[in-house]
């Protein structure tokens, strides 16, 4: 009993590894700053490994074994086969002379734009919507680089800012509200703050 509640512990491990993998391979290929695909992979490989010692004696356990490998062979062709378009890409770009630096050079680059912290601050939502398209598009483009869907459409994302915006006016009036776009633990996020000075 005790050795069919380990399976089941590693077959776990083995899938929220997996799904660490996959958020690697995306960072990657959106050329995110703190990508570390060499440790995610070593301990998907290290628990595949564990796992083909133990016997099974559930056939269910058999097969979400079977279904775990297949994701992360899934997985790894498909974010080579995504690398190899983007150097080929790359190049392309490069024989047509709009890049001139070396591939990993425009990825460094990139990853210097991408570990900005973009923020605007709104003193009055009316006139300054433009910049509330703008942060709402980036963060966009941001969460679909990464293969992400975005959950919250503009006009619903616009109501929630104006009515903090209308909440911290009624108790500062003179209040401005910055909007932020972070990064945090592999996740895109807006986030406001009170402000009483434009930065």
């Amino acid at each position: 009993m005790d050795k069919e509640r380990d399976i089941d512990l590693l077959l776990a491990n083995l899938e929220r590894e997996i799904k660490r993998l996959r958020i690697e391979y995306n960072r990657e290929l959106a050329h995110m700053s703190d990508v570390n695909i060499e440790f995610a992979e070593q301990k998907v490989k290290e628990l595949i490994k564990m796992l083909r010692r133990l016997p099974f004696k559930k056939y269910s356990q058999k097969f979400r074994f079977e279904n775990l490998l297949a994701r992360y062979n899934v997985q790894r062709i498909n974010y080579n086969r995504m690398r190899d378009v983007q150097e080929k890409k790359y190049e392309e770009l490069k024989e047509k002379g709009v890049i001139t630096v070396p591939l990993q050079d425009a990825k460094e680059i990139n990853k210097g734009v991408m570990q900005k912290e973009e923020k605007v601050v709104i003193k009055d939502i009316a006139s300054e919507e433009k910049k509330l398209k703008k942060i709402y598009t980036e963060y966009k483009n941001r969460l679909e680089s990464q293969h992400k869907q975005v959950k919250v459409p503009y006009e619903v994302f616009k109501k929630k800012v104006f009515d903090r915006f209308k909440m911290i006016q009624e108790k500062h009036r003179n209040a401005r509200l910055q909007i932020r776009m972070v990064e945090e633990n592999n996740n895109v996020k807006i986030k406001t703050k009170v402000v009483k000075d434009e930065e």
